[in-house]
């Protein structure tokens, strides 16, 4: 695909394409290729309930369930993962992402922003317990000479009461 302007359902395949394979990896633990998805000034956030119909809008100053404002942040929480000092993810969870309803459209040169509704079926071994987790995501994607990166991805979870750990695999 050309470095000029792309077409809305260029965008869209291309969005498809990167949100599928994201959702993929993080259901196979293949941790080094997800977050390699992520440009390293990605920002990753899930921003919490003000209210019945506001989440919060600054993670500078308002609680966020989860925040990293860099890559960094996601490698730092899969090191620990990795290093099996993280009890609260021993077994890990199993899950599945079910991703739809995705638009996207081109915002700028070399940058794509979308919107989709996920679902995440989580089974917890340690319990013999499964729960849905739902919600929308907000992907913002740029291109990374022959490749597109997360720039941006910002999770507004609908169920935010949440009976375990929540983690960026779970969600």
């Amino acid at each position: 695909m050309a470095a000029d302007a792309i077409k809305q359902t260029d965008a869209r395949a291309v969005a498809a394409a990167v949100i599928f394979r994201e959702a993929r990896l993080l259901d196979t633990g293949e941790w080094a290729d997800w977050v390699a998805m992520y440009s390293e000034d990605a920002v990753y956030w899930v921003p919490a309930w003000l209210d019945e119909y506001t989440t919060t809008n600054d993670p500078d100053t308002q609680v966020s369930l989860l925040y990293h404002d860099a890559r960094r942040g996601l490698e730092e929480r899969i090191a620990r993962i990795e290093s099996r000092k993280s009890i609260t993810a021993l077994p890990l969870p199993r899950t599945v992402h079910q991703i739809s309803n995705l638009e996207a459209w081109e915002t700028g040169a070399d940058q794509i922003t979308c919107h989709s509704v996920f679902s995440v079926h989580v089974y917890d071994p340690r319990m013999a317990k499964e729960h849905l987790r739902h919600g929308r995501y907000e992907h913002t994607l740029r291109r990374d000479g022959e490749t597109w990166k997360i720039a941006r991805k910002v999770i507004t979870l609908v169920n935010d009461r949440v009976p375990t750990v929540l983690d960026f695999y779970s969600i």
